[in-house]
């Protein structure tokens, strides 16, 4: 079994005297065959056979090997040397930044191989990944290979924004008493990523500050997670990448967001956005299929239940869509959408795409589609732009913060002309609809055609441009894992077109997952990322141990956002499982009180207050049938309770203390260790 570990190219029995045992083999070989030990279960077994084995398998060059071999594959050195000590807003503020990435053997924590492999096991295994998308949110712990999928739009949504987190948490099968166990992380939307107001596609940065607010109230406090990371979308797109600077692309459900970013710090003053959404390319793709005589109506070939024909117009899209190489008004020498013109035309490229039982034979119409994406409107406003012009409007707006001082230019490039080639160089795209096939190349050559015609651009530089660039290097031994990142990020390779560098979108807008459960995989996790706890958020807002006294006001103003906090410090039963449901129900349902992530309209206004106040009212007569016969303006002496009395009934309630909050989640957590 030892001479057939691995194939060679010469027979081992030819370099090894048959005479030969274990024990006279050199460490090198020992080292090589314990690299092939797949789990720690094989590795312990191997090493109970000698000393000279234990001392051999117990080494840190094994035990890197056995990350490498795991969920953390080719990207270890980009985990550890850049991520696990990153100088990010989101996290831990450090006094060396480590954007860069340098070469070494240690790990970011600087503990031995074998410990980095045993914290960064039970971290993958107890943290929950959530990118909180507008059409599509993608969910799952750290460890899944791939994450599962809610449906937020319509027709057939899953959950809405507001009870994403209670539906995710419920479709893992997570119980409310094994939920300190776990962390948290989750993706900022990339709405949330520039300043300026537009109102709800846009909130800006009071409706960053809120949303995340509530999620840590919702995930700290409602749910009872026991640590809790927030990173913008656009940084976590960029790990996925193994980068740490670029412009992200986001084609997502409702608005396409382009967001610059330095060293892990987005550039909000250049952060832009289109009108062009998913959305809206399934409308077009619709009146296409019906100019070119498709009928897009549900028939029983196409199996399944029955849905609308807009759904069948976006299935369609999602499987025939591509964009052609380039412009197609030169290759037609008219516009594109003169459609009656473009349907005439006698040589159409066929593609047949099955839905079901049934087959649709597209032509041009696939192509006219995605050029809406790049066509000119002509219109100046930021909205109406095409998306290569959109993209290297970000690029030169991030140029002009940085020569403004309002932004600093981390590894990437000094100013000018030289962050703007490098910023060129780091084109990410995401979202559901940029895994149009053909996009990368498409949005390389507009780009590139750009970048021309700007003062300076040249031959000489095109073939001067660096390469792709290497955001940390590989130690030697990791060239056995290449092979296996490839594949495991789909085989994505970057476009390139002269000096412009286009990174393809994950399979499946994978790629916000993807970053977060990287950053779950490195061994400072815990310190350096998630950094958001129960304790944290309380000091941050002011919540503070008085004595028994106080801190009434907060949290009764807090208890109405989230009605279930009224009795989850004050629960001491045991019946925490049965329970679950219902109260993870009670939070999500709480939370659509103050969320700003749906659409209300005036129809939706009145009646979502009624249910508001229905749940209050039932959290306070609940409160009041544990404490009777208090009076409304005394406190319980030795309890830390106070008395509150709401402005919408009559009811007086009693609301628990910081003290009393916290030793009913200590409790709670008690039950579960």
């Amino acid at each position: 079994s030892f001479h057939a570990a691995r194939p060679c190219a010469l027979p081992m029995c030819d370099l090894i005297e048959p005479s030969t045992t274990m024990d006279d083999l050199p460490e090198e070989c020992l080292v090589h065959i314990a690299c092939q030990l797949r789990s720690v279960r094989d590795l312990g077994a191997a090493a109970q056979a000698s000393k000279l084995f234990r001392d051999v398998f117990y080494s840190d060059f094994v035990w890197r090997a056995l990350c490498v071999a795991g969920k953390h594959g080719a990207s270890l050195d980009f985990s550890e040397n850049v991520l696990g000590s990153f100088s990010h807003p989101d996290a831990k503020p450090t006094a060396r930044g480590a954007a860069a990435g340098v070469e070494r053997q240690s790990s970011a924590s600087g503990q031995p191989w074998r410990e980095v492999y045993r914290t960064t096991s039970e971290s993958l295994s107890s943290t929950v990944c959530v990118d909180s998308g507008r059409g599509y949110a993608k969910y799952g712990l750290a460890s899944s290979r791939a994450p599962a999928v809610l449906q937020i739009c319509q027709p057939g949504q899953d959950c809405t924004p507001a009870s994403l987190l209670g539906t995710a948490l419920r479709r893992l099968g997570l119980r409310r008493a094994t939920l300190p166990a776990y962390s948290a992380i989750v993706s900022e939307p990339f709405k949330y990523a520039g300043d300026r107001d537009r109102g709800f596609s846009a909130p800006g940065r009071r409706g960053r500050e809120a949303w995340r607010a509530d999620t840590e109230q919702q995930l700290l406090h409602g749910f009872g997670v026991r640590r809790l990371a927030i990173v913008d979308s656009a940084s976590l797109c960029l790990f996925s990448h193994r980068l740490t600077s670029g412009v992200v692309v986001n084609i997502g459900f409702g608005k396409t967001f382009i967001v610059p970013v330095l060293g892990g710090s987005i550039v909000r003053s250049a952060v832009r956005y289109l009108e062009l959404s998913g959305m809206e390319l399934t409308q077009h793709m619709a009146n296409l299929l019906h100019h070119a005589g498709h009928d897009c109506s549900w028939r029983p070939e196409f199996g399944g239940d029955e849905i609308p024909p807009i759904t069948v117009a976006r299935n369609i899209k999602e499987a025939g869509l591509e964009a052609f190489p380039t412009s197609l008004h030169d290759h037609f020498g008219h516009s594109p959408l003169a459609i009656g013109q473009v349907l005439r035309r006698t040589d159409p490229p066929t593609k047949q795409v099955r839905f079901g039982g049934a087959t649709f034979e597209l032509g041009w119409e696939r192509f006219v589609c995605a050029e809406f994406v790049f066509h000119e409107t002509g219109g100046e406003d930021e909205g109406d732009l095409p998306l290569h012009r959109g993209v290297m409007q970000a690029v030169d707006a991030a140029v002009d913060a940085v020569a403004r001082g309002e932004a600093e230019a981390v590894a990437v490039g000094s100013s000018g002309d030289a962050l703007r080639s490098a910023l060129l160089r780091r084109i990410v795209l995401s979202g559901g609809s940029a895994n149009i096939a053909g996009l990368p190349e498409r949005l390389a050559h507009e780009l590139e055609a750009l970048r021309r015609q700007q003062p300076g651009s040249s031959a000489r530089a095109d073939a001067e441009a660096a390469p792709p660039p290497s955001p940390a290097r590989r130690s030697s031994h990791d060239a056995a894992a290449a092979a296996a990142e490839a594949a495991q990020a789909g085989g994505l390779q970057p476009v390139r077109r002269g000096g412009v560098v286009v990174y393809p979108a994950h399979p499946h807008d994978q790629s916000t997952w993807l970053g977060a459960s990287m950053l779950a995989g490195t061994s400072t996790f815990a310190t350096h990322w998630a950094v958001r706890t129960p304790e944290a958020v309380a000091r941050r807002y002011g919540r503070r141990d008085s004595g028994g006294q106080g801190d009434g006001d907060d949290l009764y103003s807090l208890a109405q956002t989230h009605p279930s906090l009224l009795h989850m410090a004050n629960d001491d039963d045991d019946d925490d499982d049965d329970d679950d449901d219902e109260e993870m129900d009670d939070e999500s349902d709480g939370s659509k009180q103050s969320s700003e992530e749906e659409e209300e309209t005036e129809e939706e206004t009145e009646p979502r207050e009624a249910r508001a106040h229905a749940r209050r009212a039932k959290a306070e007569r609940r409160a009041r049938a544990e404490q009777p016969g208090l009076p409304a303006s005394t406190t319980r002496a030795g309890t830390g309770c106070s008395a509150a009395t709401t402005t919408t009934t009559d009811l007086c309630i009693w609301v628990p203390s910081a003290r009393q909050a916290a030793q009913g989640l200590a409790r709670r957590a008690a039950r579960v260790g």
